[in-house]
């Protein structure tokens, strides 16, 4: 166990979608570590090569992809395809303005990088997901 809460919080505030902290697996943990092996080193390749940002960017990238692992699996297998494309939207935006805090310099270059990690991201994970499973 990751974290030893008893309670079920709100995953969005305000919405019925609840998640337990305590039972965040392992395998949501392995996802996420496998999204940064992925897009760190891409965003190293981008110019980021400062390890304030390196690490930062990590950070935030093990945050944003829980969420949205968590999100998606509380999703009806029918829209999934619409969740998966309006949660990396949201990731997108969500890394953006955290990630605006530590990285100075231009905004544009950095929603470019995080798009193209992002998509990368993605299509590496579909290509993983049908080659193993």
């Amino acid at each position: 166990m990751i974290f030893d809460v008893i309670a079920h919080a709100p995953l969005i505030p305000g919405t019925s979608i609840y998640v337990d902290w305590a039972d965040i697996g392992d395998s949501l943990v392995a996802v996420a570590l496998l999204t940064v092996l992925i897009e760190v080193p891409l965003f190293y390749f981008c110019g980021y090569r400062k390890a304030k940002e390196l690490a930062g960017f990590a950070m935030v990238n093990m945050v944003s992809n829980m969420l949205l692992n968590e999100f998606l699996e509380q999703m009806p297998s029918g829209g999934f395809w619409i969740a998966v494309i309006l949660g990396e939207i949201a990731v997108i935006l969500l890394e953006f303005c955290l990630c605006s805090y530590f990285i100075k310099g231009d905004r544009k270059k950095l929603f470019k990088t995080l798009v193209l990690m992002n998509v990368c991201s993605v299509v590496l994970g579909e290509i993983f997901f049908w080659l193993y499973y």
